[in-house]
């Protein structure tokens, strides 16, 4: 009886806690109505119009809060409250990034900007750079975009800019915490987390509560991990942990314990490592955040392989590729719903410049008809009086007539002299005009011989029309197969290279390690290939500087370089190749890359690489040329031409893909090692 009673107290209070935030807004949302029945001035009538909207707008009941808006709006407009109009454009800016619609979240929120700074309001104007901040990062990412990235630390330093200028310190911390993320994705972890330590020394400075350092330290921690310092990684993280199990929050528990696990993994504490990932996927479940549950399932997969739990790996690993790929379908998903509805509103204004249209023609039906009737009046009354002067006319010339009989009959005889020679004119007139008829007669002939030959040329047209029409919709279908099959492709790529790299913590023996990595770094360059076709229209042609950027950034992390230690250099002439060239060009230089951090910077305090793919020099350019080169000790090129059984399986793969690519190489050591590769004009048209 006692546990009885003891559940349904806890279910109560859960309840209960669930439902308070609700009727908390729903009883925010009565007040403000009732308020709306006393009479107040008209700009406060309009900012408690906004209140409601921004109430209902937590609540995510959209049609609502457009409801609402179009009262507040029609205020300001009328008091020219632009304070209020800057409120408005703000709250559907952030309407529009939450349903994806980036474009328009972005116009909002410069219009808000400028109805701000007409008020005076700086503080809210600080606070839009800092969403447009983030809103540039969004875009970045769902669009691949770095240069949108940058344009979001941009907005962000003017949001900073503008509250150290006027005192507005509380707002800083949240500017730092969202510039330090955008240098993360940027790969410039160091300024991301000198970002993070202002913002903890600001919330120092202001007695801030303890509780607002939660997102600080875990971002601290994901930074430290990222750089391979986990003990100050589980440090920081189990700050947030403890604040984060106080608030319940299980979006940021998920968050915390997959950083834990990653740094527990990073220390060789498998299975640490595991209990963690295990906690992680159990509050990323409640929290039901699918974008999160891939990384989720992922550190969980290799906490599996790291224990030995092969299987239970392999499983994890599938289920991680069913979410992402079920994420990107509702990506593409709402990208339609987008454009229907961009569709949409262009149909209404067409519909209403038809309309417009219409009315436009029947004004201007109704002017020119009494235009005739006026015309027709006039000329009525003028017809009229016409007759009356005929009438008069006559009777006078039948007086007359009386008098002139004789004189008439006198100019008979020669009026009938006139008539005969008029009539041999006529008679002259009739044959020519029979010529006429027969010659227009002819012409009309001809007339219809063009309009059927026309016809005909109209029904052939229309069926080439039609075959043009079926032969563009084809195209789009093999396009879009094609695009499908570089993502089944890369998705394929990548889960034989997590397969390697679950198979690298079940071995002990260091080659076998090193060999298995060089392997998976292979098929990681391949796969770029293929992620690289998937995401244009052009699926049998690779951006050369993309593609050699991604993979010698992705190989330099891979053997622990950072951006600021290390220089490389890029001149990429020939921008774009065929696939079937870009591939073994791509393996030749993952060859040579890896060759290169393995052997040439062991004792160099300012590694470099450079990778050049361009057009032949020569007077009589006949080709392209690659060249990879670093600033090592160098290597023997005798031993480089000397092909054996014992020859390492790299020199013979680039030795057959230059081979491939009808091509032939050479090495200098002058300063450093330089490769390279001369690939003549036959095989690029081939």
């Amino acid at each position: 009886m006692k546990t009885n009673t003891w559940l349904l107290l806890c279910y109560l209070y859960i309840v209960s806690a669930c439902l308070f935030p609700v009727f908390a807004q729903r009883s925010l949302i009565d007040s403000l109505k009732n308020s709306l029945r006393n009479k107040q001035p008209d700009t406060t009538r309009a900012n408690t119009y906004y209140d409601i909207a921004n109430a209902f707008y937590k609540q995510n009941r959209l049609d609502s809060v457009d409801y609402y808006l179009r009262f507040t709006k029609q205020i300001c407009l009328q008091k020219n409250y632009v304070a209020g109009l800057g409120d408005i454009n703000r709250l559907r800016g952030a309407i529009a990034m939450r349903l994806g619609k980036f474009e328009e979240a972005l116009a909002f929120d410069q219009a808000s900007i400028r109805y701000y700074t007409k008020a005076g309001k700086m503080k809210s104007v600080a606070h839009v750079y800092n969403n447009m901040g983030w809103l540039y990062k969004m875009m970045g990412e769902s669009q691949h975009v770095l240069a949108h990235t940058r344009q979001g630390l941009v907005s962000i330093q003017q949001s900073i800019a503008i509250n150290q200028q006027f005192g507005f310190r509380q707002s800083l911390p949240d500017n730092y915490i969202n510039l330090g993320i955008i240098y993360e994705d940027l790969g410039e972890y160091k300024q991301g987390r000198d970002c993070f330590f202002k913002a903890l020394a600001i919330n120092e400075e202001l007695h801030a509560d303890p509780d607002e350092n939660r997102i600080l330290y875990n971002n601290l921690g994901k930074n430290y991990n990222v750089e391979s310092q986990y003990e100050k990684a589980i440090d920081y993280l189990n700050k947030s942990l403890a604040i984060n199990l106080k608030l319940k929050r299980h979006s940021s528990l998920a968050h915390n314990y997959r950083n834990l696990s990653y740094a527990y993994l990073g220390m060789k504490q498998p299975e640490k490592a595991l209990l963690f990932a295990e906690k992680a996927l159990d509050q990323v479940k409640q929290s039901g955040e699918a974008p999160l549950s891939v990384s989720v399932y992922a550190m969980l997969a290799k906490a599996y392989a790291a224990t030995g739990r092969y299987e239970n790996a392999y499983q994890t690993v599938l289920a991680s590729k069913q979410i992402e790929d079920s994420l990107m379908n509702l990506e593409k998903t709402q990208a339609i719903a987008r454009l229907q509805g961009q569709y949409q509103l262009q149909q209404a204004h067409d519909l209403a410049k038809i309309k417009a249209g219409l009315e436009l023609a029947k004004a201007s039906d109704v002017a020119r008809i009494e235009a005739d009737k006026s015309k027709q009046m006039a000329t009525l009354h003028a017809q009229i009086k016409a007759d009356g002067e005929i009438e008069k006319a006559r009777v006078i010339a039948d007086v007359e007539a009386k008098y002139k009989t004789q004189k008439r009959l006198q100019q008979i005889a020669a009026l009938d002299e006139q008539n005969q020679q008029r009539s041999r004119q006529i008679k002259q007139m009739t044959g020519g005009l029979g010529i006429l008829l027969v010659l227009l007669s002819i012409l009309f002939g001809q007339y219809y011989i063009i309009r059927g030959a026309n016809r005909r040329l109209s029904t052939q047209n229309e069926i080439i029309t039609r075959t043009s029409k079926e032969l563009a919709s084809q195209s789009n279908q093999l396009r879009t197969l094609m695009k499908e099959l570089h993502h089944r492709v890369k998705n394929n790529l990548a889960i034989v290279s997590s397969l390697l790299n679950l198979q690298v913590n079940s071995l002990h023996d260091e080659k076998a390690i090193q060999a298995v990595r060089i392997g998976q770094q292979r098929v990681e360059a391949m796969s770029l290939i293929h992620q690289q076709l998937y995401r244009t229209d052009q699926l049998t042609v690779i951006n050369m500087d993309e593609y050699l950027t991604s993979l010698a950034q992705s190989l330099m992390r891979a053997y622990g370089y950072q951006s600021d230690t290390f220089r490389l250099q890029l001149d990429i002439e020939k921008q774009e190749l065929d696939v079937d060239i870009a591939i073994p060009i791509g393996l030749i230089v993952n060859e040579l890359i890896t060759n290169a951090f393995k052997y040439a910077y062991l004792d160099q305090q300012d590694p470099l690489l450079r990778i050049a793919l361009h057009g032949d020099k020569a007077p009589s350019p006949s080709g392209i040329v690659l060249e990879v080169e670093d600033n090592g000790p160098g290597m023997e090129v005798g031993d480089w031409q000397k092909v054996d059984n014992r020859t390492s399986f790299g020199k013979r793969l680039i030795i057959l893909l230059s081979q491939q690519l009808d091509g032939h190489f050479d090495l200098r050591t002058e300063h450093g090692t330089l490769f390279r590769l001369h690939i003549p004009t036959s095989r690029l048209a081939a």
